[in-house]
């Protein structure tokens, strides 16, 4: 007995989507909210997280917000409320002090025969300066100062020829 596989569709991984209905009724719930909307809004809620929550497309209800009177913000109204980089930044990693910038720094010319025999072996200054936890200029100026000879920076190599098809044929 043949039995044939059942073909699976090639749309199975397609996103369904909402039906008229379904969006309609997300509209509507919008409109009968709008009093919580306009408080959100007025509390500084950027409209498209307020149209995400409702599901809702921002330009939509962004219309609507003109419809009931309310005033829109501006572009730069809302850069405004962003929070700045520092404020995102803050407690991943820890500020030092001064004492303790200077402290790393003598811990670190203290050792100063033995940095500069690892430099020469072939030790990279990003290395020291994560080792010693210090910045990467500061070690390089200091090399500089204690006549310790500075290595270049490596080369790019250089650039292949490109391959021909008929290569083999020009030996």
């Amino acid at each position: 007995m043949d039995v044939k596989p059942t073909p699976t569709p090639a749309h199975d991984n397609r996103v369904e989507r909402r039906t008229y209905a379904e969006k309609a009724a997300a509209r509507d719930a919008a409109r009968a909210d709008s009093t919580r909307i306009i408080e959100r809004y007025q509390a500084r809620e950027p409209v498209s997280r307020i149209a995400a929550d409702y599901r809702v497309n921002p330009d939509w209800l962004a219309l609507r917000l003109v419809e009931w009177g309310i005033h829109r913000r501006h572009r730069h109204e809302a850069h405004a409320l962003r929070r700045p980089a520092g404020h995102v930044f803050r407690g991943r990693t820890k500020r030092r002090t001064t004492a303790e910038v200077r402290d790393a720094q003598a811990k670190f010319t203290a050792n100063r025969d033995d940095i500069s025999a690892r430099y020469l072996a072939g030790a990279s200054v990003t290395g020291l300066a994560r080792e010693y936890q210090v910045a990467p200029t500061w070690i390089a100026e200091r090399l500089d100062e204690w006549g310790v000879p500075r290595r270049a920076r490596p080369s790019r190599p250089a650039p292949r020829e490109p391959h021909s098809p008929n290569q083999h044929l020009d030996d």
